[in-house]
């Protein structure tokens, strides 16, 4: 029986038919050799995106009851779903159907128009090779539990918990200290932007521990996590006496995991070393906490005070964008402390992404603060030593130094990247999917970052990627609703398998174990995202990637550059 195909050209407005003569690829595709045992049903039409394109193409499909289906139209980024949701509501399988990009890929790139048409009819001739070797697949539903685990008790991870709780949603809370909050738990103050007060960070940190939805464990560290997204096992360790165990499935996985600062101690140009009197800015927030004011060792107030960005930025690498407002945060509280007070201010760039920081820097600077940019900065005790701008060297005496570390991942990430079997980048934070267009999930589904664990951040940054992780989840994780796993996944041929795990070691996803009593690889089609690596690394040829397979790939290549 041979195969009824529905080709259905989309003009896209101008775009396409500008610049391709459609009608030509509606005579041509007919006529051609290779499709002469098949029945070709060949059309055009206006916009095939719009709601009345999608009603005539859903009509199309049921009227002419075709057993194949390309659509020739823009990039498959853009609206291979749409027909793909298509082909579901009629009796089309979707695997049996292929999306061409004649608009990027030929109506865009190709000025002679002729040339274009040319190019357009050897790409739909090539999907139509393809989609007749394609074969039919079945999408699976998964139970899923709408629970989430959110590992880390700072600012992001307590926004995280507080935006996914709910009654049909527990969320579970894990801190390795004590206490909640973490590192913004220790400011007195916060930016102008931020509300100024750090009272917010204690409200929300009575919030969640208020919450019935909310489970914390502090002195808590994950033992190991099991599973896919919509079903991981978790497994947690408590640290104190009883050093008890606890088990639970969740959905999702949120990272939020903060930061730490690099060791001043060990960047030889500050002699860092806690029995003078340079302190870092953590350590002044806690002596403004415990003590409302910055004082010498002695109890004495300082009358100078010099204030050093970048410290150990040259060794990361990178900017920790958030240092030179908190040094403005700290230039402030010590000028209301003090009229008299002296400060210099030795930075080297300002990083102020917001107009609010403009407008606060130059409220600091009007107070008094003395900016001194530099290009070197060493220092003996509270002695300055510093090269400015211009390459003049000069040199201060400060009653009290404070510096400003970089951030850097915290000491725990590698581990934790471990045990998720997610990425980390080359600086050490998590690595997230893609930097601008899902920059808080990793390549692991189900598994979620935010805040500085990722890189650094902020309060208000850190809480904004809390809520955009929240989002995602709370709309793909719906209480009740099934999952869908990925259908296009990798699976190996047992008989050719010689169990070298070489598949193992390249698998993103750890979505391939070996079963050691067949001493063969085996795929977990539910973890599995058919990216294909293993097919392309297994020696002997036993994997295939379902819907990419040699003769579908073959048949498209042939049939374009005939």
């Amino acid at each position: 029986m041979s195969a009824k195909i529905g080709v259905y050209i989309c003009e896209c407005g101008p775009n396409i038919a500008d610049n391709i003569e459609i009608d030509a690829i509606i005579d041509t595709l007919p006529s051609l050799e290779a499709f002469q045992n098949e029945e070709l049903v060949v059309k055009r039409f206006k916009l095939l995106c719009s709601n009345e394109g999608k009603e005539y193409l859903e009509r199309e499909i049921r009227e002419n009851e075709y057993s194949h289906l390309v659509v020739a139209a823009c990039s498959p980024r853009d609206h291979d779903s749409t027909f793909i949701n298509i082909c579901k509501k009629t009796n089309l399988n979707p695997y049996l159907y292929k999306m061409v990009n004649i608009r990027e890929q030929c109506a865009w790139m190709i000025p002679d128009k002729e040339k274009a048409t040319r190019k357009a009819i050897q790409y739909i001739r090539g999907a139509i090779g393809r989609v007749l070797k394609q074969s039919e697949l079945f999408e699976k539903e998964l139970d899923s539990n709408p629970d989430v685990l959110v590992i880390g008790g700072g600012i992001s991870g307590i926004e995280t918990a507080l935006s996914l709780a709910g009654e049909k949603r527990k969320v579970y809370l894990v801190e390795k200290s004590a206490e909640l909050g973490g590192k913004a738990a220790k400011f007195k103050k916060l930016l102008p932007r931020q509300g100024g007060s750090s009272d917010i960070i204690g409200k929300k940190i009575e919030e969640v521990i208020k919450d019935e939805n909310i489970d914390i464990f502090t002195e808590t560290e994950l033992e190991s996590a099991v599973g896919f997204f919509g079903n991981f096992e978790i497994s947690l360790n408590c640290s104190r006496d009883d050093r008890s165990e606890t088990e639970f499935t969740v959905g999702a996985i949120v990272a939020a995991t903060g930061f730490e600062l690099t060791d001043a101690a060990k960047l030889s140009q500050y002699k860092y070393k806690k029995d003078n009197e340079v302190y870092t800015s953590l350590e002044i927030e806690d002596m403004i906490k415990s003590e409302g004011k910055v004082t010498l060792r002695s109890g004495k107030e300082p009358e100078s005070v010099g204030l050093i960005h970048c410290v150990g930025r040259e060794e990361k690498g990178y900017c920790s964008q958030i240092c030179c407002n908190y040094m403005l945060k700290l230039a402030s509280f010590l000028r209301k402390q003090s009229d008299s007070i002296e400060i210099k201010d030795f930075y080297r760039d300002l990083c102020l992404p917001h107009q609010q920081d403009q407008d606060f820097f130059e409220e600091v600077r009007g107070g008094g603060t003395e900016f001194i940019r530099t290009a070197d900065v060493k220092i003996k005790g509270t002695h300055i030593e510093y090269t400015e701008i211009d390459k003049k060297k000069n040199e201060a005496d400060v009653d009290m130094v404070i510096l400003s570390p970089a951030m850097e991942a915290g000491k725990g990430t590698e581990n934790l990247a471990e045990l998720l079997n997610i990425p980390l980048s080359e600086t050490g934070f998590f690595k997230e999917e893609h930097q601008q267009l899902n920059p808080v999930e990793t390549s692991i589904e189900g598994i979620f970052i935010t805040g500085a664990c990722r890189g650094p951040a902020g309060i208000s940054e850190s809480m904004l990627q809390a809520q955009a992780a929240s989002g995602k989840i709370a709309a793909r994780l719906i209480p009740g609703k099934k999952i869908v796993p990925e259908v296009k996944v990798s699976e190996i041929l047992e008989d050719f398998c010689v169990g070298c795990q070489t598949c193992m070691e390249i698998c993103p996803y750890g979505a391939i174990i070996f079963d050691g009593e067949r001493g063969v690889c085996v795929v977990n089609e539910a973890v599995c995202r058919g990216c294909g690596n293993c097919a392309g690394s297994c020696p002997s040829g036993a994997i295939r990637a379902k819907h990419f397979t040699s003769p579908q790939i073959y048949r498209e290549i042939i049939e374009a550059i005939r």
